[in-house]
């Protein structure tokens, strides 16, 4: 019996497609799919789409796959405003959460999950590079909705975040509406999974 939930534990870590369906209870469409295995599989996902593909539905259902299955594990979700974060990106989490088909972990209030005092999620906004010092941990990932609108000083601040720890992941998403923007760049950059959605798909 105990093998079969330490093989179960090991493959909701590495598939979190099979967390978001069996666990949460939700469908996911193929590009969705792709998103969340290369967030699983890769350091570094950059994601640009059209408007209305369930990129922020996706990204909110990551946030808690990575913290559900990752014990002491932290995860720092931003978005150009407090707005975006607070009725976008935790609207979804929250969502989830609260309907999840199995219970979640620890307890969720506007922008944060608390587990336990070093095993959490938060959401900040993007006014301020110092909102993002000082998050240490074995497992710990950074989800940047509307990813375009956010400044490089913010980037290099995450930079910081990832520096450490066992196992690192960033999830950028967004509509590339500013080709300058250090989130177009990231698509002409190496060591980034990249990965676009269109109005065709």
């Amino acid at each position: 019996m105990e093998t079969k939930k330490t093989n179960r534990l090991e493959r909701l870590k590495k598939d979190p497609s099979y967390f978001i369906t069996e666990v949460i209870g939700d469908q996911l469409w193929q590009k969705q799919k792709e998103i969340a295995q290369s967030v699983a599989d890769n350091e570094r996902t950059v994601v640009k789409a059209c408007h209305g593909p369930g990129k922020t539905w996706i990204s909110g259902r990551i946030v808690l796959w990575f913290l559900n299955t990752f014990p002491d594990s932290i995860v720092v979700t931003t978005a150009p405003t407090f707005s975006q974060v607070k009725d976008l990106l935790w609207k979804e989490i929250k969502h989830a959460h609260n309907q999840s088909q199995i219970e979640l972990l620890g307890k969720v209030s506007d922008t944060r999950i608390s587990i336990d005092a070093g095993w959490y999620a938060v959401g900040r906004s993007t006014n301020e590079p110092t909102r993002f010092q000082g998050f240490h941990a074995e497992h710990i990932m950074v989800v940047v909705d509307e990813a375009a609108g956010v400044d490089k000083e913010i980037f290099a601040a995450i930079d910081g975040i990832l520096s450490a720890g066992k196992m690192r992941r960033l999830l950028l998403i967004g509509n590339p509406t500013d080709p300058s923007s250090y989130f177009a760049e990231r698509f002409k950059k190496p060591g980034w999974n990249k990965i676009t959605i269109s109005a065709l798909d």
